[in-house]
């Protein structure tokens, strides 16, 4: 039976090459691939985070996927797929929520982040600028001068935020950037202390009912926004090395749970409240992500998702061999 730990903030991703490099982080113990067994499994633990996209995840738990291939699953609560990468440099944690933004952040530093199954992708109504029903604003463009939250600064919401600006003719400078956390946006959005905020699910939900109205999605604000993937599931290439079976039988049971997912939306539906503080009536009303038809990690994309960090500064260079930043899994 799989168990939960407290949330994990973390520290940021520079902080984790003090882990890999001076402070000497031990990795766990390679496994055996003789020894995945359901009779002596091995455990690992999870960095997960309170949304939907992490229902395969609690599916797979739930419905014994990762007891079949010999694997004793406990999960913890991160800030982010950042917070969770010195974790994991550390042999703290050994998979986590993620997305490429943070894989391709890490390895320009030097890290050895992977990514080892991808999930969730833009779909209309999941997440989106948001501003107050009363506002003016009708399309980015109009929010040239005003300030715009975000989740994280330097994440994959700044990283949307960025693109849809830019698509509507505004550039960096023409609008201030400020970090606020998903559950405080639609207070922040109605009581006008940003003109509008990146909201996703379940907060677009929460925004709507209060009266705010969505100005701009990714699934429609750029052509590259819309081939952007959203969240997946890292490891670091030390683990996937010295765990073979463990990492392939990770992504094995993560895809079953994202087939009943994609299968019986009702089964991701019953799952949210377990894992997040929503409430079956809020759960049975949100937009449920959309789940990527190829689910195996692709080079494609990653390299729109490092374009656009080029284009907007998250790197200087680009990422040679994103190749190696897959963990093989066959």
């Amino acid at each position: 039976m799989a168990t939960s730990r407290s949330v994990l903030h973390g520290v940021p991703i520079a902080m984790a090459a003090c882990l890999l490099v001076a402070c000497g982080g031990d990795e766990p113990a390679a496994t055996d691939s003789t020894q995945l067994s359901q009779e002596d499994p091995v455990s690992i633990l999870v960095g997960t985070l309170p949304i939907p996209d992490n229902a395969p995840l609690f599916l797979a738990i739930q419905e014994g996927y990762f007891e079949e291939e010999g694997l004793q699953v406990e999960t913890q609560m991160v800030a982010g797929g950042s917070a969770a990468l010195p974790a994991m440099v550390a042999g703290d944690l050994q998979f986590s929520s993620s997305n490429w933004t943070t894989v391709l952040q890490a390895a320009s530093q030097g890290l050895p982040a992977q990514m080892v199954w991808e999930m969730t992708g833009p779909k209309e109504g999941v997440n989106g600028i948001m501003v107050a029903g009363s506002a003016p604003y009708q399309s980015p463009a109009d929010l040239r001068g005003q300030r715009v939250a975000v989740n994280t600064l330097a994440g994959l919401v700044e990283l949307q935020v960025r693109e849809c600006m830019a698509a509507n003719g505004l550039q960096e400078g023409d609008y201030e950037l400020v970090e606020i956390p998903f559950p405080d946006m639609p207070a922040a959005v109605q009581q006008g202390n940003v003109a509008a905020a990146f909201i996703g699910e379940p907060f677009t939900t929460l925004a709507e009912d209060q009266g705010a109205r969505v100005i701009a999605e990714p699934s429609t604000c750029s052509e590259r926004l819309a081939e952007m993937p959203v969240i997946g599931f890292m490891t670091t290439s030390q683990y996937s090395a010295e765990n073979p079976e463990v990492t392939a039988a990770f992504a094995r049971a993560l895809e079953r749970g994202a087939e009943l997912a994609e299968s019986d939306p009702q089964q991701v539906i019953d799952i949210l409240p377990t894992y997040t503080q929503l409430t079956p009536e809020l759960a049975g009303r949100m937009t449920l992500p959309a789940w990527l038809e190829d689910r195996a990690p692709s080079t494609d994309r990653a390299e729109v998702t490092q374009e656009a960090m080029i284009d907007f500064g998250f790197i200087d260079e680009p990422v040679e061999d994103l190749e190696a930043l897959i963990a093989p899994v066959d």
